[in-house]
């Protein structure tokens, strides 16, 4: 399991890996995030990474600028922490 930080949201959640994305986790801990298409396509759901590293198992059609995560389709990568900006 790993903590998934949404650092401006002052929120620490416990990634169990029953949640589809990061967006569905911070949504059940009702975080207001930004999305559009929940496929990656039309990238309105990224947000930088400050630390850790993400997974897309479900692949993605859209393109995350460099250091960013596409939050409607990712995963943390491992066990490894990951820290969010949103």
């Amino acid at each position: 399991m790993a903590n998934i930080v949404f650092k401006k949201s002052g929120l620490t959640a416990i990634w169990t890996g029953n949640e589809e994305s990061i967006l569905e986790l911070g949504e059940i801990h009702d975080l207001d995030l930004d999305y559009g298409c929940r496929m990656g396509n039309c990238t309105a759901c990224q947000q930088p990474i400050l630390s850790g590293d993400v997974d897309y198992p479900n692949g993605h059609t859209g393109e995350p600028d460099e250091g960013c995560a596409l939050l409607c389709c990712c995963q943390p990568k491992g066990d490894a922490d990951v820290v969010i900006s949103a």
